[in-house]
């Protein structure tokens, strides 16, 4: 079936999932990092300070993730993709009425969990599961929020900082989530039957099994690295680099320009992962999964000028771009399709756990004197070396298993 015809058929969950993926933006990296100047100041924090705080509040979400996300495969999905909006809507509240240090802390700890963690979940849980034949198209179709959200939304909150205060600025998010997202995800899903009570597993095995299950698979050790270079390298990165963008000669305008290259090469990626995944599997292509990224490492560190920071975007973008589709299809592909919503979550939180060390490591990095430029040299280094561990779960290898 062409993408064409799959988004007539499908529009309605398609949307969906792409409403989820893009709403998630407000508790991603790089939109919060925009806010990062603005909390220094008015709570007084350094680099490290926050970059700790930051850290144990998605430590927090990451240990509450796979508790919550397992629940998408218990309830009914209306239900459950309702909680996760509120959830958001919460935490957006929170973070526009924070008076006190403190409330700031539950403010990322909800944006964190309900953001980054349950609104993508909720998406590519429900895209893997749904479809099979088509998966590949499915996520990487879903994936399309990801990158329209890093498009648009961080010059649309860079100027209307210029003219309100932060927490007017996330109040008008929380306003949007109330009377935009979760009117429409109502209205998309509501028709929609439960396909996840259609679909789920019938047996009695508990989730702890099936995470004893996903760890006893020998193909799991090798899979791990490699999934969690992106999200902890961009997450460290992503949230300093507006503030440390000088050590390689760019301004923040340029950085907030070059999401627009980050954001086009991820849609593009996506797009033309799903029929790849479709056609070869997504065991096959897994290896190729951080090249892109590593590239753009060490052009930022090799290369000087303006440009250079649109390429770094540009190949980290489709690093993320292949992630976003190859990771739900590959869980499909090596655990089944019945415990995806629990093999997902679980996923999930080892990928948020790596995520909360970076803010911690590259803020006490920056604090040191260590420049940009060598923090961008480690992460390629241990990139290249994740990706060549990768290499063993290509099908090849599992012949004599």
């Amino acid at each position: 079936m062409t993408y064409l015809a799959f988004v007539r058929k499908e529009r309605r969950l398609l949307s969906f999932a792409i409403s989820f993926t893009f709403f998630s933006s407000f508790g991603q990296t790089f939109l919060l990092s925009l806010f990062v100047p603005y909390f220094l100041i008015s709570f007084e924090l350094t680099n490290t300070t926050f970059g700790t705080l930051y850290s144990i509040a998605t430590v927090t979400g990451a240990v509450m993730l796979p508790y919550l996300g397992q629940w998408i495969d218990r309830i009914p999905l209306r239900q459950y993709s309702l909680y996760v909006a509120l959830g958001l809507l919460f935490a957006a509240v929170l973070m526009a009425v924070s008076w006190h240090l403190a409330t700031l802390f539950v403010a990322l700890i909800l944006l964190r969990l309900a953001g980054q963690g349950l609104s993508g979940h909720t998406a590519q849980t429900t895209m893997a599961r749904q479809y099979n034949g088509e998966r590949g198209k499915a996520l990487s179709i879903s994936a399309l929020g990801y990158p329209v959200g890093e498009a648009l939304l961080p010059s649309l909150i860079a100027f209307l900082l210029i003219y309100m205060h932060w927490q007017t600025v996330w109040a008008l998010i929380a306003g949007v989530i109330a009377f935009v997202f979760i009117p429409v995800l109502w209205a998309l899903i509501r028709r929609e039957k439960d396909v996840v009570d259609q679909k789920k597993s019938k047996n009695n095995e508990t989730v702890t099994d099936n995470y004893k299950a996903v760890f006893r698979d020998p193909r799991t050790p090798y899979i791990i690295p490699a999934i969690l270079m992106p999200p902890f390298w961009v997450t460290g990165l992503f949230l300093y680099q507006v503030s440390a963008a000088q050590d390689l000669g760019w301004t923040a305008a340029i950085v907030a320009s070059a999401f627009i290259a980050f954001a086009v090469t991820r849609i593009v990626a996506g797009l033309i992962s799903g029929p790849m995944i479709d056609r070869f599997s997504a065991q096959s292509l897994f290896p190729l999964l951080l090249i892109p990224m590593a590239a753009g490492f060490l052009i930022a560190v090799f290369f000087t000028g303006a440009w250079s920071a649109f390429v770094y975007m540009a190949l980290v973008g489709m690093t993320l771009g292949f992630s976003g589709t190859l990771k739900s299809a590959l869980w499909a592909e090596l655990y089944g399709t019945e415990i995806i919503g629990t093999v997902q979550s679980l996923f999930a939180s080892i990928m948020v756990f790596s995520t909360a060390l970076s803010p911690f490591l590259v803020g006490w990095m920056l604090d040191h004197s260590i420049s940009l430029q060598s923090i961008l040299l480690l992460a390629a280094v241990t990139t290249i070396l994740c990706g060549l561990i990768s290499i063993r779960v290509m099908p090849i290898f599992q012949k004599d298993q």
